[in-house]
C-alpha cells in the first residue's frame, strides 16, 4: 500500500531531467566569483539576530568569532591568542584578544566590542532568538584593550562552545551603538546594520539583493591574510531540483546540504565528467514535525504517540531520502557521545496507532475522523515551499494519518514567511522543519519551559512543551562536569522526549555537499559552524 501511494508522490518530487554539459572546465581563480547555491533566502546579516543556517554560511565570511570548532570537533582560538583560561571553580574565564584585528572600516577590534556584543544580546528590547547563554553571565570585566574576564552565575560546561557560532560573532560598537540609541535602545533584523554589516572577517559585503544573491569580496586587511578567492556569491535558488540542475550546467559551483535523494545523481554527474567532489558525512542536522502543544488536539499524548506510530519513518528514509539518513527517536543523533540507544521506538504500526487512540477515549465519527470531548483529530501541516523532502513527508503523512482516522490539511509558505511570522509567532498547528545542533547535547533552549517564545519573546521551545523533570535535568546537565554523569542525564532526557513526543523525530541527515574538484581546503563541519567555517582558507588551484 505504501509503495503504491509513494509511486504517485515520487512523480511530484522526482528531479527534472538534467541536461548538463558535464565536460565543463573547473573554475580557476579569476575575477569570476565562486557561486554558492542556497535554497532559501536570508532575513538578516546581523549576528545579534541570526538563527538560520544560510545566514551562518554568509556570516562566516563577514564576521569573526572568538574561537572555532573545527571538523575534528576540537576548539581552536580565532580572535583569541589562545583558548581562555578557566578558574578552578569553573566560573571565571580569562580571554586575551589578538592585537591588530581590524573591522572592514579600518577600526581595531577590542574588548569593548566583545562586551558590546554581549550587551546587545541581553538588551531588553532586542528580539534575539535566545538569551539563554548570555543570561548565564554574572560579570563582564574589561582589563585592557585586549583582555577581559567573564564570570558565570553558575558552572556551565557547555557555555564556551557558543562562542564558536554565528550568534557570538563580534559586532563593532563604534557603528552599531548609534543605531541602537537612535532606535530607542533597540535594534531590529531589518535595521541599517542588518542590511549593511561591517565585520572583521575575511570578506566584506559588496551587495545584497533580496531573494537573489549576496556578494562578498576579499578583505585586504584581514588579520590572517587576504583570502585567495576574490569574490564569493551566495545565490538564492528556491527549488532544490533547480539547484541541482544549475550545478550541473555551471550556474552555481557549490551545492551545500543537498537533498538526500540527489546524492546518487551527484555521483552520476561526477562519474560522467562533471568536475566536482561529493562529500557525504554524518551530521547533527535533523528533520522534525513539531506539534503545537498549546492546541487541544495535541495536548493528548495518545494523539502524538499514535501519529508517530502511523508514519513509516524507515521506508520514508529508504524511498524518499535514498537511504541518506538514520531514523530519529529523540533529539540526539547516533554520532553523539550522549546518544541513548535504548529509546522507545515507534515502528510503523497503524493498528497500534488506532488502538492507542481508542484506549484514550477517542471515537471514530461517521465522517471517518476521530473525536474526543468535542475536539476532532483535524489539523494543518506547514513547511517551506521548494523543499522536496519536507513536502514528501507532508504528503505521505497526510495519506497515512487519514488512513487511521485523522483529517489533515497542507499549507506551505515561502521560507521568509514560514520562519518569520508563522514560526516566531506560533501560527502553526504542526510545522515540519530542519534543525542543527552543536557538539554538546545541551538542548535547554528547545525543551525548557522557560524558553517558550510566545511567553518570553525569545527561546526556541516552539512546541510549548513543559515538563518539570526535563527542566530539572536540563539544568543539571549544564552544571555537571563528569561526562559519565552527563550521559546518564541526557539518556533520561531522551527517554522522556521519546515517551512524551513533543515532536515527531523523523531522521538525522547525512550531510551532502558538492564542490568544485579543484577547491582546496574545503572541510565539511558537522556542527552549527556550517561548512563555510574556514572559508578564508579556501583556494582554487
Amino acid at each position: 500500500m505504501f509503495r503504491k501511494r509513494l509511486a504517485l508522490l515520487l512523480t511530484l518530487v522526482t528531479v527534472a531531467a538534467i541536461t548538463a554539459s558535464c565536460g565543463q572546465r573547473s573554475k580557476t581563480q579569476t575575477a569570476e566569483p565562486l557561486v554558492w547555491g542556497m535554497h532559501t533566502d536570508i532575513e538578516t546579516l546581523n549576528p545579534i539576530f541570526t538563527e538560520s543556517f544560510n545566514e551562518t554560511n554568509i556570516l562566516n565570511g563577514i564576521f569573526s568569532t572568538l574561537i572555532k570548532v573545527n571538523q575534528e570537533l576540537e576548539f581552536e582560538p580565532y580572535l583569541l591568542e589562545d583558548l581562555p583560561v578557566v578558574s578552578q571553580d569553573g566560573l571565571t574565564y580569562q580571554f586575551k584578544l589578538r592585537e591588530g584585528v581590524k573591522f572592514h572600516d579600518g577600526v581595531e577590534l577590542t574588548a569593548k566590542d566583545v562586551k558590546f556584543t554581549y550587551e546587545m544580546k541581553i538588551a531588553e528590547k532586542n528580539a534575539v532568538p535566545s538569551r539563554l547563554r548570555w543570561e548565564r553571565i554574572a560579570d563582564f570585566q574589561i582589563i585592557d584593550e585586549y583582555t577581559f574576564y567573564i564570570t558565570l552565575k553558575e558552572p556551565d560546561i557547555t557555555w564556551l562552545e557558543g562562542w564558536a557560532y554565528a550568534e557570538s560573532m563580534i559586532v563593532p560598537k563604534h557603528i552599531l551603538e548609534a543605531e541602537f540609541i537612535q532606535g530607542g535602545n533597540e535594534l531590529s533584523k531589518g535595521g541599517d546594520f542588518s542590511r549593511n554589516p561591517v565585520g572583521s572577517g575575511p570578506y566584506r559585503l559588496v551587495e545584497w539583493r533580496a531573494n537573489e544573491f549576496v556578494m562578498l569580496e576579499a578583505f585586504t586587511d584581514y588579520f590572517r591574510g587576504k583570502p585567495q578567492i576574490e569574490k564569493i556569491v551566495f545565490k538564492v535558488v528556491p527549488d532544490l531540483s533547480t539547484l541541482l540542475a544549475r550545478l550541473s550546467n555551471g550556474e552555481i559551483d557549490i551545492y551545500d546540504r543537498a537533498a538526500p535523494d540527489h546524492y546518487q545523481q551527484l555521483l552520476t554527474l561526477q562519474k560522467e565528467g562533471l568536475p566536482i567532489d561529493v562529500h557525504n558525512s554524518p551530521s547533527f542536522m535533523s528533520m522534525n514535525a513539531i506539534f503545537n502543544m498549546r492546541l487541544p488536539v495535541f495536548q493528548d499524548r495518545a494523539v502524538r504517540q499514535a501519529l508517530n506510530y502511523a508514519f513509516p519513518k524507515e521506508r520514508f528514509i529508504d524511498v524518499v531520502l535514498d537511504g541518506m539518513a538514520t531514523v530519529a527517536h529523540a533529539d540526539t543523533p547516533p554520532m553523539s557521545w550522549a546518544y541513548n540507544p535504548n529509546l522507545k521506538q515507534y515502528d510503523h504500526n497503524p493498528e497500534k496507532a488506532v488502538q492507542i487512540l481508542e484506549e484514550a477515549g477517542w471515537k471514530l465519527g461517521k465522517d471517518g475522523v476521530f473525536a474526543k470531548d468535542g475536539v476532532r483529530l483535524s489539523f494543518t501541516i506547514n513547511t517551506n515551499t521548494g523543499n522536496p523532502a519536507r513536502e514528501a513527508f507532508q504528503e505521505i503523512a497526510k495519506q497515512e494519518w487519514e488512513a487511521i482516522g485523522a483529517e489533515v490539511f497542507i499549507q506551505n509558505y515561502e521560507a521568509a514567511t514560514l520562519f518569520g511570522d508563522i514560526l516566531r509567532n506560533i501560527k502553526f498547528e504542526m510545522i515540519v522543519l530542519g534543525s542543527a545542533s552543536g557538539i554538546d547535547p545541551n538542548s535547554k533552549t528547545l525543551w525548557h519551559s522557560s524558553q517558550r517564545p510566545d511567553q518570553i519573546g525569545a527561546g526556541q521551545n516552539f512546541s510549548g512543551f513543559s515538563n518539570p523533570r526535563i527542566d530539572q535535568l536540563l539544568e543539571a546537565g549544564l552544571q555537571e562536569t563528569n561526562q559519565q554523569a552527563r550521559i546518564t542525564i541526557y539518556h533520561e532526557i531522551q527517554q522522556i522526549l521519546s515517551q512524551e513526543v513533543p515532536y515527531i523525530f523523523i531522521c538525522f541527515f547525512s550531510s551532502i555537499t558538492a564542490v568544485p574538484a579543484n577547491l582546496e581546503n574545503f572541510r565539511p563541519n558537522p556542527t552549527l559552524a556550517g561548512n563555510t567555517w574556514n572559508i578564508s582558507e579556501w583556494k582554487l588551484n
